[in-house]
């Protein structure tokens, strides 16, 4: 499986950006991107320019839209159909989840915890959804500094929550992009088999095999009991587990700042719970027994001044009782 930084949360003119799309794509490829999704709120008049830059810049697209209301923004990818998000209310919004499912598509909260009223309507979530196991994907974290924000910090709490109730959710990162700044921002990493197009972007994203990082990337895998190879986002059975661990300090080198990051430890977290904690080196092999539930590695260290902060995190591997 091979790692590739991806943006899945920008704006143009089209909508309330600056970047024309042409910009937005080569904006993209100077940081090094390797794909980037287009997702103007409640519009994708932007896609007539956006293949022609794309291959221009020899990136891959995602198109999209962040449906904006009044009750949360939703960034919804790869709908092939249309949806309409007008009039949508707080109670019908798994309805139309499902219409977006149908359609091809995949549903993402973004920034469920950011400011709303009166600073900005509708940005808080609000949308009453009763089954959580439709969402594909949550921002967890959103913006320039999403580290140490309080509302990053309450996002990762609600993703806690929905993984420790069987939702198989994954985390992402939005840089929510509108122009070209000089912001520290975290990266969205999808692990992808063979070629990167739209469809194996999405199949990432639906199955977990997504990786967050704010410095350096930081993957997991293993071999379980029977010696068969698993992957982030996979499902295994509780008991032994061979997991390794790799830290990439060179992912996306002219997109963050070393002098601000610095590598602390590596843990294994396992249903809320430190798990293991070892040394922050380039690889570690670890053995331990797996209980049901979800794992997960995190990256701690010292971000911009503030020490223990995640650095980088996996989304989770999901063990099963045995039998």
């Amino acid at each position: 499986m091979k790692w590739y930084p991806v943006e899945l949360h920008t704006h143009t003119e089209h909508s309330d950006g600056d970047f024309t799309v042409s910009g937005l794509v080569e904006a993209a490829h100077a940081r090094g991107f390797a794909a980037v999704a287009l997702t103007d709120h409640n519009t994708a008049s932007g896609l007539r320019e956006f293949y022609p830059a794309l291959e221009r810049e020899g990136l891959t697209g995602v198109a999209g839209i962040e449906w904006t209301t009044y009750f949360g923004h939703m960034l919804v990818l790869g709908e092939q159909g249309y949806t309409d998000w007008r009039g949508v209310q707080p109670s019908e919004i798994d309805r139309a989840i499902a219409s977006i499912h149908q359609n091809g598509g995949i549903v993402g909260i973004a920034h469920p915890f950011a400011l709303s009223n009166p600073v900005n309507t509708g940005y808080h979530w609000e949308f009453q959804v009763a089954d959580w196991t439709a969402v594909d994907y949550l921002e967890v974290w959103s913006r320039d500094d999403a580290p140490r924000k309080i509302q990053s910090l309450r996002a990762f709490a609600l993703w806690e929550q929905l993984l420790d109730r069987g939702c198989r959710i994954t985390a992402t990162s939005g840089r929510d992009w509108h122009r070209e700044d000089t912001f520290a921002y975290a990266h969205t990493y999808v692990g992808v088999d063979g070629a990167l197009t739209q469809d194996t972007i999405l199949n990432a994203i639906r199955a977990g095999h997504v990786c967050l990082a704010a410095g350096p990337l930081l993957t997991m895998r293993g071999t379980d009991a029977q010696g068969v190879n698993w992957e982030i986002g996979d499902e295994v059975e509780a008991g032994p587990l061979e997991i390794e661990l790799t830290i990439d300090p060179d992912t996306l080198p002219n997109d963050w700042d070393r002098s601000q990051v610095q590598l602390q430890e590596l843990r294994l977290v396992q249903n809320g719970r430190i798990l293991a904690v070892c040394p922050a080196q380039t690889h570690q092999h670890l053995h331990l027994s797996a209980a049901p539930g979800w794992l997960r590695a995190d990256l701690i260290g010292t971000y911009y001044g503030r020490t223990g902060q995640h650095l980088a995190f996996t989304n989770p591997l999901f063990i099963r009782q045995r039998g």
